[in-house]
């Protein structure tokens, strides 16, 4: 019996410090990730509007728009919508990008932040060029296809785009 004891007691202290030693990674380790995501976001709103001034707007309600995840203003161009939905690969490694609608009335830009959770070959297809040309240059409002073979993905994106067309249309336009 005291073995048992022994053994729980020394378990629990092991168990105890592995915790310790992973919250200490974590706070050490999560300020660095999230520069980093910060990062690949500016870096991916520059490609849209390379000389832009950008602004997060946060003062506007998108509690109906579930896809949007943040909203920049590209000073003098228009605005650009960060959007998070799920596709085939599920809630836990959603697909986020970004789409910007230009204040001439056209879908200015599309970049993929990551779609790292979809399949190789297939819903990946979201991130691709071939997806992004059928995009970008067409007016707001019009209908974008989808990905035939990867159809959950793309409606998925093609959705998020139609809830910040929304939202831009009823609150910049």
């Amino acid at each position: 019996m005291k073995k048992i004891i022994t053994l729980t007691l020394f378990l629990a202290i092991v168990a105890g410090l592995s915790g310790a030693a992973l919250s200490f990674v974590y706070q050490m380790t999560d300020p660095i990730i999230q520069e980093a995501k910060i990062a690949s976001e500016k870096e991916n709103l520059v490609k849209i509007y390379s000389s832009a001034e950008f602004k997060a707007i946060e003062d506007t309600d998108t509690s109906n728009y579930p896809s949007i995840q943040g909203i920049y203003e590209a000073e003098g161009n228009g605005y650009i919508y960060k959007c998070s939905v799920t596709g085939y690969g599920g809630a836990s490694t959603p697909i986020v990008y970004l789409i910007a609608l230009d204040n001439d009335g056209t879908y200015k830009g599309y970049e993929v932040i990551d779609c790292s959770g979809e399949t190789s070959g297939f819903g990946s297809k979201v991130g691709e060029d071939t997806f992004k040309n059928g995009i970008v240059g067409k007016n707001i409002g019009d209908s974008i296809d989808t990905i035939s073979g990867a159809t959950i993905s793309s409606s998925a994106v093609v959705t998020g785009i139609e809830e910040a067309t929304a939202h831009y249309e009823e609150n910049f336009k």
